[in-house]
């Protein structure tokens, strides 16, 4: 309006020729008054802008209002729902406790009866746990014993497989030996873990005598090479006799004292000069109970006579394990 005003006036007081203080004054205040209106019509421009972003929250709010409205009736009608199965629930759950204490009431001695049963079956199941409990100790105890069981096995085993692998060696080292007497009545065999030299009285003695042949004696000096080779060796030289009945005139005067006195003499052809361990060997008379063959032929007499010489391998480290 101002602006309005001084645009009508303006023409009327430069017709009037206004003094010039008179019209810059003027001119200043339309400057002003044209600058208050610059400013008007950016405030208008910023609350026109504001109204509109205002009616847009408004409207927002109004969209916002409406679905919390609608949200409001769903929960209402929820809610309605949800009392109307509380009820439900309700009634059922009152239904539910008096047929539970009638049942309670009704089973109160089947329950007892569980109950005694129960503590049954606790006594027996404690009274079985104490059993298991006891075999588990035993059988841990077994389980020691068998362990150690095991290990002396293995350790007989070992100490056997040492045996046999001497036995094995002192058999090769006598046929070795004795080669040159192979077939001419010496044999050597393994029975029971032992080394057999057998020799037959027609390399040894002659008939009805104790004194060794000197072929017999070559054959047991090499024998008792192999011997001194191995001192833990244990001897058994064992005569043995066929039955025909010994009548000797000195102090040999049967089988028996003969099987000695051959034995006898040779463990002395042994132990002469050779280094063989005498505390290692024993001399033993079998007569004639002992035989190999029969005594009714020739043949059967001959083997009978003979002297066995058992060589067992020393045992002691077995012994100790079975102590």
């Amino acid at each position: 309006m101002k602006k309005v005003f001084l645009l009508l006036i303006l023409p009327l007081l430069m017709a009037s020729c206004v003094s010039s203080k008179v019209y810059k004054d003027l001119q200043g205040k339309y400057a002003e008054i044209e600058f208050d209106n610059s400013q008007l019509r950016k405030g208008n421009d910023s609350l026109a802008s504001a109204n509109q972003v205002a009616e847009n929250y408004l409207q927002e709010l109004q969209s916002q209002q409406k679905a919390l409205q609608i949200k409001a009736q769903e929960q209402a009608a929820d809610l309605e729902g949800m009392r109307s199965r509380y009820n439900d629930l309700n009634q059922s759950y009152e239904y539910l406790l008096e047929n539970n204490n009638n049942l309670l009431a009704n089973n109160q001695r089947e329950n007892k009866k569980l109950v005694e049963k129960l503590n049954t079956l606790q006594n027996d199941l404690a009274r079985k746990e104490d059993s298991l409990r006891n075999e588990s100790d035993r059988l841990g105890k077994l389980e020691l014993a068998v362990q150690s069981r095991e290990a002396r096995i293995n350790e007989l085993e070992s100490a056997i497989a040492r045996k046999d692998s001497v036995v094995a060696e002192v058999k090769r080292s006598l046929k070795d030996a004795l080669l040159n007497f192979d077939g001419k009545g010496l044999t050597v065999e393994t029975r029971n873990g032992k080394v057999y030299v057998s020799l037959e009285n027609r390399l040894l003695f002659p008939s009805a005598s104790w004194t060794v042949q000197e072929e017999g004696t070559k054959a047991l000096q090499d024998l008792a090479v192999v011997l001194a080779e191995n001192p833990d060796l244990n001897v058994m030289v064992e005569g043995h006799t066929d039955s025909d009945e010994f009548n000797g005139r000195t102090a040999v005067k049967d089988n028996w004292d003969l099987s000695v006195m051959r034995a006898t003499s040779i463990v002395k052809i042994i132990t002469a000069n050779t280094g063989v361990k005498k505390e290692n060997i024993i001399a033993a008379g079998r007569s004639e109970y002992v035989p190999i063959a029969d005594n009714e032929s020739p043949e059967g007499k001959a083997k009978n006579r003979r002297t066995e010489i058992i060589i067992t391998p020393d045992l002691s480290e077995l012994s100790d394990i079975l102590d």
